[in-house]
């Protein structure tokens, strides 16, 4: 699948060590900046689906703000869980733009 940008903020946008959340095509997406740069993925906790751009990041995992579930900005693992993952997206900064390769979220045309 080719890759699809879109530019979601401006690096200002986000503060170091918290999230916002974007939308894509009715999409919930958390955007994160830590030490090591921009993250994205879903933006709901599999768990009870809480925000997860509202939860506080440290040590490279964001803690959902409603049970302290702790997800992995790298891989999506929810820690303390083999069996869930929550989806990310890669990102790239560009001249002080993010953006999030969202070819996967992008509704296809079925006509």
């Amino acid at each position: 699948m080719a890759s699809v940008w879109v530019r979601v903020c401006g690096e200002e946008d986000v503060p170091l060590l918290e999230g916002r959340r974007v939308v894509i095509d009715g999409y919930h997406l958390a955007i994160f900046r830590t030490g090591e740069g921009f993250h994205a993925l879903h933006d709901v906790c599999p768990h009870r689906g809480g925000p997860l751009s509202d939860g506080e990041v440290a040590g490279g995992v964001v803690s959902c703000p409603l049970h302290a579930r702790k997800v992995d900005l790298q891989t999506g693992e929810v820690k303390n869980d083999d069996l869930c993952r929550v989806p990310t997206f890669p990102v790239q900064v560009e001249d002080g733009e993010v953006y999030v390769d969202a070819a996967s979220l992008l509704k296809k045309d079925t006509a």
